[in-house]
């Protein structure tokens, strides 16, 4: 509830910084241009937001364990056709402390007014710490993952994100073997998160 209510303050605070911005000369003009495009990309433009990324897994000893990774976010337009999107997260408490980077390549293949369609492939990595007995016990992660994403331009500075595809996640503890997992995965918001381009 906690996430869902910081997700609704953040675009609240972001609708009202866009109309706050349309006000200026300059800040208008590049919302005309940017809105009078058949797609909401554009080459050159810069999104900074949220993302999140789930890990459920069933660990020998431990059971199973299921948080996840809050991130922020960054995507970068080249052109209407080709992207990056660059994760960082990173989180410490009572039972875990975790850290994960990542990245994803993004193909837009269909442009329809404010809705962009996108395939895109990515890697993470990361690691993170169990504090469930009176050792900790350290693990690293590394995840591969693609599908189809889309993106949708609520204003021409602000979009909201859907993606689902396949997932392949490799756990390994210090001084043990790796747990595997491939499946499909779907990610909703607040899970594929916003962005807010300047």
């Amino acid at each position: 509830m906690k996430k869902l209510s910081a997700v609704v303050l953040s675009l609240m605070l972001c609708v009202s910084m866009s109309f706050a911005a349309r006000g200026g000369s300059s800040s208008s003009s590049s919302s005309q241009k940017k809105s009078s495009s058949s797609s909401s990309s554009s080459s050159g433009s810069f999104g900074l937001g949220y993302s999140q990324v789930n890990f459920n897994q069933s660990i020998n000893g431990v059971g199973n364990i299921s948080f996840a990774f809050d991130e922020v976010a960054g995507r970068y337009w080249f052109d209407d056709k080709l992207a990056i999107d660059v994760q960082l997260g990173f989180g410490s408490g009572d039972a875990t402390s975790r850290f994960l980077i990542g990245g994803k390549v993004l193909g837009n293949v269909v442009s329809l007014n404010n809705l962009n369609v996108y395939l895109f492939g990515g890697l993470a990595f990361g690691s993170f710490t169990l504090k469930t007995g009176p050792v900790d016990q350290d693990y690293s992660l590394f995840s591969i993952h693609g599908g189809v994403g889309a993106e949708y331009y609520v204003l021409p500075c602000l979009s909201v994100l859907t993606e689902m595809g396949l997932r392949y996640i490799s756990v390994k503890p210090d001084g043990g073997n790796s747990l595997s997992d491939f499946a499909i995965y779907a990610e909703w918001l607040p899970q594929a998160g916003v962005r807010y381009y300047f």
